[in-house]
């Protein structure tokens, strides 16, 4: 849902935690197993005060349940209340996550640990629009102070393991004038869960809560993050830009590319950009609007004149320009007047940021170019998420920044001279493009990279980045189809960039986390020119790493907007009964009426992002094996997204990744159940089927049928299985996201043939899809 509203999830993974909110709306904490230091929830507060948004899930599942079996409803739990991690976190805005388990034995959706929640229980929240009926599976209850507010209240009916009572249990609230939202469960915002009564809804305006940046309040120490749009460079009093510009343009490029912020040069302000602009206090007039609505205004006097304007004036007769002279420098006036007080315009940099009609700009003016340059590397060291704040040495109170330029009885210049100006340095002290270089190796025009050697096709090589270095090697073994992986050590977040023998940025990748594999997979190198691939770390911290180049295969384009199926086969898990695909099943099937793509893991790799883009259908086949990371499988990430963006899915194995960590229990038939007209067409319900021997598959809590009219069960567990009667697959569609979903909760392929045609036509049918 976050990625349907143009949002990416960031992980934390340690580290300065408010350097880390710099670049976020929300930040989201999900039963984590550690407290948080002192630092941390300080840091979390500062941010929820400027208006930052926190959601704080709880999970008793996380922590040691012990239930007599002789007695369901005698819980035993091990965990204390003030044990929970999460509460040193949620105590800080007066919620109180309690260490025990909500149950209701008289009403609830298929166990008793599932908990249904009414409207009378609910509060007046935008986040409850048209929701008037939840489902809680495993869930905490909440303890709710002064400052915070309930929002969810189970009925009476409702016990908590903890004390035996019953009633008034709030199992969700929020605090801080609704920036904080506290939940008491994880498990309804999972698959299959969500589609339960109005979870999806509700899980909807929780999305909206995470994505609303309006009330963040803007700070100059988020540069460059708080930028909402393409940002233009523009340099005020559109001076004639030479060398010493440049290099400040493609410092800012480089660093503005790292933190992802699209930055081009131009003459002013286009629609729908924010904007970052450079001058002197002398040629301000282009921002003399916005200092204005900032309280800030420049005093000039005498005016400053350029090099041709004092020609002018020297070729016209004064009556005594001496005493003229003389009385101009006894007189002159240079000040930057705000509420911060008046300063001189010599050896200080103004630097203010204002939002106005949804355009977001940055002004930054000084009084020559050398103090001009000087505040740009100052802006270049904020923009690394650890780096220490770059604004320490400034007099700053938001929105306004005054900073010492470190410029010598720095002059007040009348026009910006930029042709002699030395290159700025970037984070971590590197030379940007087409400047000098530090270190051991030759600096790459214009990628800011020092020069490694060459790698050859089929050579892997090692090395290590220092503190603001970035890597290059030179391949020159084409014409090739290659891949490039970069695998990085657990403390350097690495990225890889390709570029042709102009310097061309061919392909770039930085999908991975800390510690992960960075790849660029079937690249067509036309020749046997200098192709250059450059490995930088995301942070600029620095570590070590090994790169690859090896053999690829030519990725194959998608088809067309909407068409053609990509069936994605998962064979790279732990194999639960001997290691069973549906994948040469389903694709003989489905080849000859469609174009199908197919990608097998233990051949093909990860999916990247993109991959799925186009497709009118994914089928995901995981047989029977048990994929290790689960939920947080990098694949999985990737097809939540395609969902997530409006794709139609098929999933089909005995444990899927989206199903968390449901128990396995046998199934060796399937009875047809319901009386949907097309998933069911050619059968009768009641026919019972027997797989071809028996699977461990997962066993969701739904028995007899599903939960809400957006669901259709087609196959119950038969007869001869463990729970008969149990779903063992279904079919989503959600009206409001126009998501279609099929799950088959059993191997594909362990169906009879005939079984297997009627049914894939019938599933394909159902999804609207034509051969």
């Amino acid at each position: 849902r976050l990625a349907a509203r143009g949002f990416e999830l960031l992980h934390y993974t340690g580290g300065d935690l408010a350097r880390q909110l710099r670049p976020v709306s929300a930040f989201v904490t999900i039963a984590p197993l550690e407290s948080f230091s002192q630092e941390e929830i300080q840091a979390v507060r500062r941010f929820v005060d400027r208006g930052g948004r926190l959601l704080m899930v709880g999970d008793p599942t996380r922590f040691e349940v012990v239930v007599d079996e002789s007695d369901p409803f005698a819980f035993t739990f091990q965990l204390d209340t003030d044990k929970i991690p999460l509460n040193s976190l949620a105590n800080e805005f007066d919620l109180i996550f309690n260490g025990d388990y909500l149950y209701n034995t008289l009403e609830n959706e298929g166990n008793f640990r599932n908990i249904v929640l009414k409207q009378d229980g609910m509060s007046d929240n935008f986040l409850l629009d048209d929701v008037s009926e939840l489902a809680f599976y495993s869930a905490h209850s909440l303890q709710v102070g002064p400052t915070a507010v309930s929002l969810i209240t189970a009925d009476d009916n409702t016990w908590s393991s903890a004390t035996d009572r019953p009633g008034g249990l709030v199992v969700a609230a929020t605090g801080q004038d609704g920036r904080v939202l506290a939940l008491g469960d994880i498990h309804f915002l999972n698959d299959p869960y969500f589609t339960v009564y109005d979870n999806s809804r509700f899980i909807a305006h929780i999305a909206d809560f995470l994505s609303e940046s309006s009330e963040r309040q803007l700070t100059l120490g988020d540069f460059p993050y708080f930028f909402q749009q393409p940002v233009n460079l523009v340099f005020t009093g559109n001076p004639d830009l030479g060398a010493g510009a440049f290099n400040d343009i493609i410092a800012l490029q480089d660093a503005f590319q790292k933190a992802d912020i699209p930055l081009a040069l131009a003459a002013e302000a286009q629609p729908n950009h924010d904007v970052l602009y450079l001058g002197l206090y002398i040629q301000s007039d282009d921002v003399a609007d916005i200092l204005a609505s900032s309280g800030i205004s420049l005093t000039i006097q005498p005016p400053i004149m350029t090099a041709v304007e004092e020609q002018d004036a020297e070729a016209t007769p004064t009556p005594d320009p001496a005493d003229e002279n003389g009385a101009a420098e006894e007189t002159a006036v240079r000040l930057v007047q705000s509420e911060l007080g008046n300063v001189q315009m010599a050896g200080t940099a103004l630097i203010v940021l204002a939002e106005e009609d949804g355009r977001r700009s940055v002004v930054v003016l000084a009084a020559s170019a050398e103090g001009l340059q000087n505040t740009v590397s100052r802006l270049l060291d904020l923009i690394p998420l650890d780096v220490q704040t770059a604004l320490e040495s400034c007099l700053l109170q938001d929105p306004i920044a005054l900073c010492p330029t470190n410029v010598a009885d720095e002059p007040v210049e009348a026009e910006l001279l930029t042709a002699q100006i030395s290159a700025p340095t970037t984070p971590g002290g590197e030379t940007p493009a087409g400047g000098g270089g530090g270190g051991g190796g030759q600096p790459v025009a214009d990628l800011g990279a020092e020069v490694q050697g060459p790698i050859a096709l089929g050579e892997t090589v090692e090395g290590t980045l220092e503190a603001g270095v970035s890597h290059a090697w030179v391949f020159s073994d084409g014409p090739a189809v290659i891949d490039i992986t970069v695998t990085a050590d657990e403390d350097l977040d690495a990225t890889v960039e390709l570029y042709d023998p102009d310097n061309v940025l061919l392909d770039q990748q930085d999908a991975a986390f800390a510690g992960e594999t960075e790849e660029l997979r079937g690249i067509d190198i036309p020749d046997d020119g200098d192709y250059t691939i450059v490995v930088r770390d995301f942070f600029d911290d620095g570590g070590s790493y090994t790169l690859a180049v090896a053999e690829g295969e030519l990725s194959e384009a998608a088809p067309p907007s909407g068409e053609g199926i990509f069936l994605f086969v998962q064979d790279d898990g732990d194999p639960l009964n001997g290691g069973v695909s549906s994948g040469d099943a389903l694709l003989a099937l489905l080849q000859p009426q469609f174009e199908v793509t197919a990608w097998t893991t233990s051949v093909d790799g990860t999916l990247q992002e993109g991959d799925l883009d186009g497709y009118a259908l994914v089928v995901w086949d995981t047989g029977d094996y048990q994929i290790q990371d689960g939920f947080f499988d990098d694949n999985t990430a990737v097809i939540l997204n395609y969902l997530d963006n409006g794709g139609s899915l098929l999933v089909t194995g005995s444990a899927p990744p989206l199903f968390g960590d449901l128990p396995l229990t046998p199934i060796t038939d399937v009875e047809v159940s319901g009386d949907d007209p097309i998933l069911i067409d050619g059968f009768t319900s009641g026919d019972v089927f027997s797989l071809d021997q028996s699977y461990d598959a997962i066993l969701p809590d739904l028995v007899g049928g599903t939960f809400d009219e957006a669901s259709t069960a087609f196959f119950l567990r038969g007869p001869d299985s463990d729970t008969p009667g149990a779903v063992a697959g279904f079919a989503v569609y959600d009206q409001e996201f126009d998501q279609r979903t099929v799950f088959i909760m059993f191997p594909f392929v362990s169906l009879p043939e005939d079984v297997q045609a009627t049914l894939l036509n019938n599933i394909v049918t159902w999804f609207g899809l034509s051969s």
